[in-house]
């Protein structure tokens, strides 16, 4: 083992503080590994590894639909950690559209954003587990509104930034800001009444254009809205956790530590967060929420779990995945365990 690559997607976790930080490289430097962002990488391949989670020695810390698509495919990854962070989300229309609340929403054209290159169409799942969402809050039957899809003809990585710089990320400010450019063209085109909007990219949305919530959800683990979280996972290669469960283990130890350190460093905590998700700092709170510095755990806590099972039961549902695979056995929670042992000790 010479080197252990990650990826992790703009989300504020607590991989963004140990990458930031140094403390990855810190922790193998002795052991002659370096440890490298896949965005560094010469060849394509391994920088798709974020979508195909297919190198055999590479941590992700990211959104849920492209680990359980890439199980699906019968690629051998574990989860080992799970993160939910409070992230406003919901439907969005332009103010004079006249869209105020959910009785306005009958007849109301939706974008459905279809990206034709991209085998890994995680926004789509996103925005039409959304849609789904605010139906059933709602009380509305399907055919109540009339989802519009949006055919795209970029891929996701056409926005991708790669280079030499050591801890960079794939997924900056340009991706960010280009996720959905064609859906607020359509808005302003007024082809459709509303998109599906959450995090960062709803910060961006309700800055640039205006637009307002007509439905807004915020996903708060610990209130009635749970149920529509977004998990953030993190997942190892199958085959590093199961010929090195120590490197393994050493690398969740340092995520570990990161919420200690956040607590205790507010201000260089948010900066961290705000160059990970591609915002400025002063739109963070209105993607995620002022309490976002208490929110950078790494657990497999039931709900959590329950969280992502439930994503999984969507995606398979809707034929986002090749094939249903145990779900159970992708959990590993040995990583978690005996880190958490090793620093209570």
């Amino acid at each position: 083992m010479t080197t252990l690559w990650y990826t992790r997607c703009p989300a504020p976790t607590a991989a963004s503080v140990a990458i930031r930080q140094g403390w990855l490289e810190e922790e193998f430097a002795a052991d002659g590994i370096a440890v490298r962002s896949i965005a560094e990488a010469a060849d394509e391949a391994t920088r798709l590894a974020h979508y195909s989670h297919d190198h055999p020695a590479l941590f992700r810390f990211g959104g849920y639909v492209p680990p359980l698509q890439a199980r699906g495919r019968g690629v051998g990854l574990k989860v080992i950690g799970l993160n939910w962070h409070d992230r406003v989300s919901g439907l969005f229309a332009l103010p004079e559209r006249g869209l105020r609340g959910v009785d306005d929403l009958r007849g109301a054209r939706i974008a459905l954003p279809v990206r034709r290159h991209d085998r890994t169409d995680w926004w789509r799942a996103t925005v039409l587990a959304g849609i789904e969402h605010v139906l059933a809050t709602a009380g509305l039957p399907r055919d109540a509104v009339q989802v519009v899809p949006i055919e795209i003809g970029r891929a996701y990585y056409d926005d991708a930034t790669a280079g030499p710089q050591a801890r960079a990320s794939l997924w900056g400010s340009r991706s960010q800001f280009a996720v959905q450019r064609e859906e607020v063209a359509a808005l302003y085109r007024g082809e459709v009444d509303a998109i599906y909007s959450d995090a960062a990219l709803a910060a961006i949305l309700t800055a640039t254009t205006g637009a307002v919530p007509v439905v807004r959800f915020r996903g708060h683990e610990d209130d009635s809205e749970a149920g529509f979280g977004h998990p953030i996972v993190l997942t190892v290669s199958a085959r590093l956790l199961a010929e090195r469960p120590d490197l393994v283990d050493r690398w969740m130890g340092r995520l570990l530590r990161a919420q200690g350190w956040v607590r205790a460093n507010v201000d260089a905590a948010r900066r961290i967060f705000a160059n990970d998700t591609g915002l400025p700092e002063a739109l963070l709170d209105q993607g995620y929420s002022p309490r976002l510095v208490e929110q950078v755990d790494v657990s497999l806590a039931p709900a959590r779990v329950a969280l992502l099972r439930r994503k999984y039961e969507h995606l398979l549902r809707h034929g986002f995945l090749d094939a249903g695979f145990d779900f159970d056995a992708m959990i590993d929670h040995g990583p978690l365990c005996r880190s958490s042992r090793l620093m209570a000790a």
